[in-house]
């Protein structure tokens, strides 16, 4: 039997109870969801669909990523609410790519996971996994894994079995719909320039997994626990000097300033870590050269140019700021390639936004 698999969230449980029904089946799972968005997120949910089937002994297929081609399927879509019209062209899309692999392959029947989910129609799924089965002379498998406690074994099942727990379906046009109920920002479809590992975003989480496995692999204990945080992302900044915008690097927890005018910086050096850095103070501002950055995190740095595209690492980079302007400070903090003096003017587009993230606990 081949069954879709949409995530180890639902899949985990609902192969172990399609294992229980058909004991006799050889299962194969097949992971293919073009509709996940960004890449990384998709990368993130296969990443872990892999652990559990590894878990579970069940072999994987993986289609391909062909996201362009699933937003021409849904054209005309976009502003549908989740269980409308678009998550029922998606449900069509991937039973349809399952059934035409079970031909391949030669399998005569077919499921998806997507059985299990509380925010998908069941009946919906029935009626239209049967009507594509029929089509191509399968058989299709309906489990109902939610009834009589299902749903509730499912969620402590996840839990005890340390799988990711995605917050929201997949596509980016739920996503964009479920932020703004929240009045949040959508930061999963942000990354920087620096492709940093930031905290919330999908790289942050597939690190996060990819130690867990490992772990897991050498049978050492850990605790895996969600934590509620501030993080902070910078969307659009700009830094002019007498009217010409000019190179320039702005540190993390930067708050959001418009048409900020800094009229005159006032520069000293400083002792730090045994030696001395140079700091461009304003009360509106604080300014340093990428001399001073390079002696402070031991780099080779040109420019501000080379920072922006390699970044030091995140905390170390917090760290210092917090050294300098105190761990409470969310004043614009500006990487220089030189001492300017006066007329500077500030643009940074920022945001802080409360999320839960997972953290790995060694033990």
């Amino acid at each position: 039997m081949l069954v879709h698999i949409c995530c180890s969230v639902d899949s985990h449980y609902f192969l172990q109870e399609l294992h229980q029904l058909y004991p006799n089946e050889n299962l194969i799972g097949f992971f293919y969801n073009p509709n996940i968005h960004p890449e990384e997120e998709y990368n993130l949910r296969l990443l872990d669909v892999k652990r559990s089937c590894e878990k579970l002994q069940i072999p994987l297929l993986v289609g391909d990523y062909n996201f362009i081609s699933w937003l021409d399927e849904v054209v005309g879509l976009e502003d549908e609410e989740e269980k409308g019209d678009r998550c029922s062209v998606c449900f069509d899309v991937r039973l349809l790519k399952t059934a035409m692999l079970a031909l391949e392959i030669g399998e005569n029947k077919i499921s998806t996971t997507l059985l299990t989910s509380p925010m998908k129609s069941q009946n919906e799924l029935f009626a239209l996994g049967e009507k594509i089965a029929n089509k191509y002379s399968l058989e299709f498998i309906k489990l109902d894994t939610r009834s009589n406690g299902g749903t509730q074994k499912q969620s402590k099942m996840v839990k005890d079995s340390n799988l990711y727990r995605q917050n929201y379906c997949g596509c980016q046009f739920a996503l964009k719909k479920q932020r703004e109920r929240k009045n949040a920002i959508t930061l999963e479809l942000f990354s920087e320039i620096g492709n940093r590992a930031l905290y919330g975003s999908p790289k942050y989480t597939i690190d996060i997994f990819l130690q867990l496995w490992e772990l897991e692999k050498n049978k050492k204990e850990f605790i895996l626990q969600k934590n509620s945080i501030t993080t902070y992302r910078n969307l659009n900044s700009k830094i002019s000097h007498n009217n010409a915008i000019i190179p320039s690097y702005i540190f993390t927890h930067s708050k959001a300033v418009k048409k900020l005018k800094i009229k005159e910086i006032k520069w000293h050096k400083v002792s730090y870590d045994n030696t001395k850095i140079l700091i461009g103070f304003n009360d509106n501002a604080n300014f340093i050269d990428i001399e001073s950055i390079n002696k402070i995190f031991l780099t080779n740095y040109q420019n501000t140019t080379q920072m922006l595209y390699n970044p030091p690492k995140y905390d170390d980079e917090l760290n210092f700021r917090m050294k300098i302007l105190g761990k409470e400070s969310i004043k614009p903090f500006i990487v220089l390639n030189e001492k300017i003096e006066n007329n500077v003017l500030l643009n940074i587009d920022s945001v802080f936004q409360n999320i839960d993230i997972f953290e790995l606990i060694k033990l």
